[in-house]
């Protein structure tokens, strides 16, 4: 069935820290315009923000309740006939929408530079976000992630990447023994990510499909997205090729954007190339049939 509208669930959360370093992202994303910009495609728009988590202890008791919040945020959406757009800080905003959508088999179209696959026992900086994937596939964070209202380990069997290129090799590793599909970034050549995203996705058909976009996957000539910047990602044109391509291609269920922090570097540049994308996408969807304009 199409969705009748979008619900914007804003996420400003760092580490559970509201409006900090990526959890601006978010802000910097609507102030650039965004809401207004979706409402002009003629569709309707519905705002949820998730209030602050101080009360919880440290990073990840914080953390997790964010997970929760978001969960219930997806499902209400969901309920409304609304298709969830996550703006968070922290990209491990997707295990919860995962587990809100609760849909059996739900596949992952993952724009990122990472992985998001390691665990606490492979981790060496000590960086929460870096284990979402790793936690969705019931691999760590066992007790607390069965808190989130709908969870439940995920096979990843149709976890697609596309960008990936700053990976450890334990991690590039571990992505080839999980026989993941995976269109590798290279700093040293210029890969043409729409066409070898269409020629996958052909091929290997995804159906229902978590659609994550973690703003880092853009290569770092167009400016320091976050702290993790690195070469051979994509630039805007491919970003918005693929995102145009992806509803053609797939069933979207849902989209994180995430992982942007404006203060990093040329903040106002990489959040008109986000905005601009997240119209091309839901310009897509409502060609492709998932989402109605008002009156359809």
């Amino acid at each position: 069935m199409s969705a009748k509208s979008i619900t914007i669930i804003f996420s400003p959360y760092h580490v559970g820290f509201r409006d900090h370093r990526v959890g601006n992202g978010p802000h910097h994303l609507r102030k650039f315009g965004v809401v207004e910009q979706l409402q002009r495609l003629n569709i309707e728009i519905r705002i949820d923000e998730l209030t602050p988590v101080d009360e919880f202890e440290g990073e990840i008791g914080r953390s997790f309740e964010l997970l929760r919040r978001t969960s219930t945020a997806v499902s209400e959406a969901r309920a409304h006939g609304s298709f969830p757009l996550i703006l968070s800080g922290n990209c491990m905003a997707t295990v919860g929408v995962a587990a809100g959508l609760a849909i059996d088999g739900l596949n992952f179209l993952y724009f990122d530079a990472h992985d998001d696959l390691e665990t606490p026992s492979t981790n060496t900086n000590g960086y929460l976000d870096a284990m979402g994937m790793a936690m969705l596939h019931g691999e760590a964070w066992h007790n607390l992630i069965a808190t989130v209202p709908g969870f439940k380990p995920l096979p990843l069997d149709r976890l697609v990447y596309c960008g990936l290129r700053d990976v450890s090799d334990e991690s590039r590793h571990k992505i080839e023994e999980m026989k993941l599909d995976v269109i590798w970034g290279d700093p040293g050549r210029k890969v043409d990510f729409a066409a070898e995203l269409e020629k996958l996705l052909e091929a290997s058909p995804m159906g229902q499909s978590h659609v994550h976009l973690d703003l880092d996957v853009l290569d770092d000539s167009l400016g320091k997205v976050n702290d993790y910047p690195s070469p051979g990602g994509l630039l805007e044109l491919d970003l918005i090729s693929c995102m145009e391509l992806t509803p053609k291609k797939l069933t979207p269920t849902s989209l994180t954007v995430c992982s942007f922090d404006p203060q990093a570097g040329d903040g106002d540049r990489i959040a008109g190339i986000a905005v601009r994308a997240i119209s091309a996408f839901v310009v897509s969807l409502i060609e492709s049939g998932v989402l109605l304009e008002f009156g359809a």
